[in-house]
């Protein structure tokens, strides 16, 4: 099956079956050289009209400083930045990071997902592909770019900061629906959905030892709050055609993940869904509520990098 992404009406998850030869649950829905998935719904017409929800022309960064979290979680590497003198004239900055330490894009070469005892990535491609092609890699999207209209759901303000986000509590379907409801929010195909958990706003009121022990955590096993793991939530995500989910938390689920369903191992691998994590949604928030607005236009530009895994964010919104 192949979709028109500019389409006004597009098929639910429940109605679309699966393609043999494809991974159970696949929805490779754009062409079998595809390399932009749910990227594609940001046609130019949606992109122009979530330009008119420009006013005021105010910029909010949603980008954390680039050494935040110091130190990573997950047991990432810490960003290094170097300034090489040049002598009198100036000086040249070098930057050593792991893309996946702060604000964040998961690429759709990050997560795959297990098909007849291969790790399959988005639209079929393998890891010999990733080690030998540039295939699949941030290249496309730094092209395209990731224009459109943004969606913020304020789930910690709603929820009145009721919750550790640093517990593995689960951010329920009822919940995102209530906070749609409350914040005047109907979804439009090509939205990028964001939440904000209070992950951030916690910790950016962190000392430097609290922060040190979240980096001392071993491998997966941290716990953070985020999106619960439930076919209504999947099915919601799938339905309503985002272009893009994203959120403030290290991991935009729930963390730990249950063993089934992971969606890092739906929405990446098989419906080409970015992701971006650990965006700093404070000041975007307080706009929000000042003005009444949870829609806005957003930009990012991905790095241009052939064969890249993930970026950093480079996101803004505009109101």
């Amino acid at each position: 099956m192949r979709l028109d992404p500019s389409a006004s009406s597009l098929p639910k998850r429940s109605e679309i079956d699966d393609t043999p030869g494809h991974p159970p649950g696949a929805r490779w829905l754009w062409g079998q050289d595809d390399e932009l998935g749910r990227l594609n719904l940001l046609t130019p017409e949606r992109t122009a009209a979530a330009a008119k929800l420009i006013k005021s022309g105010q910029v909010v960064n949603l980008n954390l400083r680039a050494d935040l979290p110091d130190p990573p979680v997950f047991g990432r590497e810490r960003f290094k930045h170097t300034i090489k003198p040049l002598g009198g004239p100036g000086n040249d900055d070098l930057y050593e990071l792991n893309t996946q330490s702060g604000s964040q894009w998961d690429g759709f070469r990050h997560v795959a997902t297990k098909h007849n005892d291969e790790w399959i990535f988005y639209n079929g491609i393998t890891q010999h592909d990733i080690e030998t092609t540039s295939k699949m890699g941030m290249e496309p999207w730094a092209k395209h770019g990731i224009v459109g209209r943004g969606v913020l759901l304020d789930i910690w303000h709603f929820l009145k900061e009721s919750y550790d986000p640093f517990t593995s509590r689960p951010i329920t379907f009822k919940e995102i629906q209530d906070c749609a409801k409350a914040q005047k929010v109907d979804f439009q195909y090509g939205d990028i959905l964001i939440l904000r958990t209070g992950w951030v706003d916690k910790y950016l009121q962190k000392n430097q030892d609290e922060r040190n022990k979240l980096g001392e955590v071993v491998g997966l096993n941290h716990e953070f709050v985020g999106v619960e793991q439930t076919q209504e939530v999947i099915d919601f995500l799938h339905d309503n055609y985002f272009s893009v989910v994203a959120g403030d938390q290290p991991g935009f689920e729930k963390w730990p993940p249950p063993k089934d369903p992971v969606l890092h191992s739906i929405l990446l691998p098989l419906w080409g869904l970015p992701i971006g994590e650990m965006w700093d949604l404070e000041e975007l928030a307080q706009v929000c509520r000042q003005k009444g607005q949870y829609t806005f236009f957003f930009a990012s530009t991905p790095a241009n990098v052939a064969g890249g895994v993930g970026s950093v964010s480079n996101a803004m919104a505009v109101f």
